[in-house]
């Protein structure tokens, strides 16, 4: 049984992993953006990576 990155307890059935590093997480430790899990280390990279994926979602500027 592996313990959360965030905290190091103890992980059960419930448990998510990071997008960015694999890490396993708690849900309620993890940080959700755009439907994807992430650690407090791999945070800032996910809010760039959700940012950049919603620029793609709205398509090119000045149609």
């Amino acid at each position: 049984m592996a313990g959360c990155a965030v905290c190091g307890k103890p992980i059960d059935e419930r448990g998510e992993k990071c997008s960015g590093c694999g890490a396993p997480l708690h849900r309620e430790c993890a940080k959700k953006i755009l439907g994807k899990f992430y650690c407090k280390g791999c945070l800032k990279e996910g809010k760039r990576q959700a940012r950049y994926e919603r620029m793609r979602q709205w398509g090119p500027p000045g149609r």
